[in-house]
């Protein structure tokens, strides 16, 4: 289907803070994302058209029904939005979103679960990618015929054919939760008689995540109804099994949402579980596959009702830090944001614009909409039904940071599942960090694609391992930072190319032989030109003083392919070059 768009550009407002832990973040308005009442509840960072820059997509939910949100990142600040495709018109009452490459053709589809009412379920939506971000509905997509009160979705290669499948939750009058096999045809087929589709409770959020380190992905669910949360450990593909002897499936509440990650830079993946209707959230610090429950951590001492929540390293300082959602609590008006000392000891931030948000927050997640090297946060919020969304744009510096796409093949090409490690000596300290790519996590919501890794002071990664879900498993060196590469399972890392062309710049002539020429546009006069091998190596640069264009020599570099960078203000693009 044609889409209609509908381009606005930014206007920050100037609303900047610092903590203590120096991470600070600015309130920003776009015209659309910011200042479209609305009452969403899943916020996703995804590059639909994978032009490089992370779009914004939201789901609306009310119970009359609600369209859900698009807006394309035009990569020069501003954002278009879709008012004309399948995807956004759906009105009806939406609840989590999740975005992966389900047929292995390059581009992102998605499925869209939505919530019953008055005792009659509702259909879940699929949603074919068409490769340029349109997308088309497949009304006969096994996904969408359950009438279901479905909560989240999650993808996941269940049963190790490279292929992502559908595992979705449901709350209430159908219980069961469903899972769908991917057939590789483009079709989908239930499930059944699995331990994790024979469940009757209340489930809300889906985690996909390897938390016993061997190499295959379990299944964590967060249940309701003050029920245990749900272990399924991950024995051979179709083979589940219910553990039931850890903390973590033993302190029944009323969880929503829940998120994992390596917040002590151990190795394995520690938990946070967020619980609603005035109960503690909880957080479980993985040792060794025992999980030790942290009461006394601030992440555990507020009492609300929390609903989202995302780790991620908002001050590029090496380990994950966490925002938390909340919402429908007396006296609770505002998010959470915690800054982890390294260790898995967090404090509370109360002094940043994000963590001083006013209102009530379902989703959130984190991706770099600017492609600064800095992680911003959108947050889907949801006060009386008719409240405006947040987009906040992260403005720190002085730590560095590196950021890597992964595309599997054999494996699924979102590469959902695999291990992402990157070892760095950070304040004289070796650190190994480590991400599992996940297709959503916290309540209902998505972080980019794109693994993001803080730095600190390190001026060089010493090693990335990627361990891919086929197995196979990759191992780079010497690897710079501050920048953005590419990683396709079995061919090498490079640095990741966003196409020049599309801000204005020409750059010929292609392939060059001693001369490389660069021509600016307007009001990008002063920019910085480098040049990098395949390896990551710098081999040139040179900056432009109020010059239209540039001459750059490169006779000295032998024959192949380079990437050149170019540099201004904020944004950074680049795009391949060959050298005859």
């Amino acid at each position: 289907m044609k889409k209609s768009m509908l381009p606005f550009s930014i206007c920050a407002l100037i609303f900047f803070t610092e903590n203590i832990n120096a991470q600070s973040f600015e309130e920003t308005t776009f015209e659309g994302i910011t200042t479209t009442p609305s009452a969403s509840r899943s916020a996703n960072f995804i590059d639909v058209n994978g032009d490089g820059w992370d779009d914004i997509f939201f789901t609306n939910g009310p119970a009359p029904g609600q369209n859900n949100m698009l807006y394309i990142n035009n990569g020069d600040g501003t954002f278009t939005t879709v008012t004309d495709d399948d995807i956004v018109l759906d009105n009806d009452r939406s609840d989590g979103a999740s975005f992966a490459d389900v047929d292995n053709d390059g581009d992102l589809d998605a499925v869209v679960v939505t919530y019953g009412r008055n005792g009659t379920g509702k259909k879940n939506y699929f949603y074919r990618n068409n490769g340029d971000g349109t997308f088309e509905y497949e009304p006969d997509n096994a996904i969408g015929i359950p009438l279901t009160y479905s909560e989240m979705a999650n993808w996941i290669d269940l049963n190790n054919d490279q292929l992502l499948d559908a595992y979705i939750t449901n709350s209430v009058v159908s219980t069961r939760n469903l899972y769908f096999a991917n057939q590789g045809d483009g079709s989908f087929e239930a499930v059944t008689g699995l331990s994790i589709t024979n469940e009757t409770l209340a489930s809300r959020s889906i985690n996909w995540i390897d938390y016993d380190g061997d190499g295959d992905s379990d299944l964590f669910i967060t249940n309701e109804n003050n029920a245990n949360n749900s272990l399924f450990r991950n024995d051979v593909p179709d083979n589940f099994t219910k553990i039931t002897n850890l903390s973590i499936t033993q302190s029944g509440g009323n969880s929503a949402g829940s998120s994992w990650a390596d917040v002590d830079n151990d190795g394995d993946f520690d938990l946070f579980i967020a619980n609603w209707n005035g109960q503690n959230n909880q957080l479980f610090i993985n040792e060794n596959g025992t999980f030790i429950e942290q009461t006394n951590s601030e992440i555990a001492l507020e009492i609300g009702s929390s609903f989202g929540s995302a780790f991620a390293d908002v001050d590029n300082d090496g380990d994950l830090d966490l925002l938390v959602c909340n919402a429908y609590y007396p006296g609770q008006v505002t998010n959470s944001l915690f800054i982890n000392d390294g260790t898995g000891v967090f404090t509370k931030d109360t002094t940043s614009s994000l963590a001083n948000h006013q209102g009530n927050t379902f989703g959130c997640a984190f991706g770099d909409y600017n492609n600064d090297g800095w992680l911003d946060v959108i947050l889907a919020n949801t006060f009386d039904e008719n409240q405006s969304n947040s987009l906040f744009k992260n403005t720190g510096s002085g730590n560095n940071w590196i950021k890597i796409k992964c595309v599997g093949n054999p494996s699924n090409g979102s590469a959902v599942g695999a291990k992402v490690k990157v070892r760095a000596t950070i304040n004289g300290n070796e650190v190994w960090q480590t991400r599992q790519i996940e297709a959503a996590s916290g309540y209902c919501s998505q972080n980019s694609y794109t693994n993001h890794f803080g730095l600190g002071d390190a001026t060089i990664v010493s090693e990335i391992q990627i361990q891919w879900p086929s197995g196979a498993v990759e191992t780079f060196n010497d690897i710079d930072e501050n920048n953005t590469y590419l990683v396709v399972e079995g061919n090498g890392i490079q640095l990741k190319t966003i196409s020049a062309a599309k801000f204005g710049y020409v750059v010929y002539p292609m392939p060059a032989d001693d001369v490389l020429v660069i021509n600016f546009p307007k009001d990008e006069l002063d920019s910085k030109v480098e040049i990098f091998d395949l390896n990551g190596r710098k081999v040139n640069e040179q900056i432009s003083y109020a010059e239209s264009s540039i001459n750059l020599d490169v006779s000295n570099l032998s024959a192949g392919q380079y990437i050149l960078k170019i540099i201004n203000n904020e944004r950074v693009t680049s795009q391949k070059i060959i050298i005859k």
